[in-house]
């Protein structure tokens, strides 16, 4: 029974702590992709209800929460290193998205920042997002 409850509270211990990685890493995402497109995201989706600003944001989460599953699923049971794994590869994956959105931007007419948080519709949004998710999934293969 003893060892049953060590190993629970193990594990417990582990969630936390994955989870606690795992949302530093989504909110610097979060500050960073604000950081690079005009307006305030918070207010752009959360109070003007902008589906554009929702989508890009969304697409970002879903990139980086890749990355750090994949780097938590390959720690083999190692905490240590599966929270440096989560947190660095993390902290790589915001940069490497922050990145490619600057790299897209310049491949495209416009403003991509002005275009992506637009609160009229616009089919541009979902290419991006898709760019976003596409990279998160080439990093998140290029950890195992």
């Amino acid at each position: 029974m003893t060892d049953l409850l060590e190993e629970l509270a193990g594990g417990v211990l582990a969630t936390l702590s994955y989870a606690l990685v795992g949302t530093i890493v989504l909110a610097v995402g979060y500050v960073v992709l604000d950081a690079i497109t005009p307006g305030n995201l918070r207010h752009l989706v959360y109070s003007d209800h902008n589906r554009n600003a929702a989508v890009l944001v969304g697409a970002n989460v879903l990139a980086l929460a890749g990355i750090v599953t994949t780097a938590i699923a390959t720690s083999d049971d190692d905490l240590a290193r599966g929270l440096a794994d989560s947190a660095v590869y993390g902290l790589l994956g915001i940069a490497l998205l922050a990145a490619s959105f600057k790299v897209l931007d310049r491949l495209t007419p416009g403003d991509l920042g002005a275009i992506c948080t637009d609160p009229e519709g616009t089919p541009a949004v979902y290419v991006t997002a898709a760019f976003q998710i596409g990279l998160g999934a080439v990093l998140a293969v290029a950890i195992s």
